[in-house]
């Protein structure tokens, strides 16, 4: 494999990480519009990248390969978890 492939696996294998973080941003606007954050947006967003890219290597360690449902939905609980916290949405 040479060094463009393994940076294009790289990026496809993150590239659901920063989505998420990306959606994540956009639909914490919404649903807390009133509220101030904790973080700056684009520190909202790199915080949620890494975490869900964290969530992505521990499902390709524990699950033996790519692209398991358990570690989508890991991420999707990591990250929404984030913004809940950026938020202090359990502040009512």
């Amino acid at each position: 494999m040479d060094t463009l492939s393994i940076i294009f696996h790289l990026l496809n294998f993150l590239a659901p990480a920063v989505f998420m973080a990306a959606w994540m941003w956009v639909l914490s606007q919404v649903l807390w519009r009133h509220k101030p954050a904790m973080f700056k947006p684009w520190l909202q967003f790199v915080l949620n990248s890494v975490a869900g890219a964290g969530v992505l290597v521990a499902g390709l360690v524990w699950g033996g390969q790519d692209g398991k449902m358990l570690t989508y939905t890991g991420l999707v609980v990591v990250c929404a978890s984030l913004q809940w916290v950026f938020f202090k949405a359990w502040r009512g």
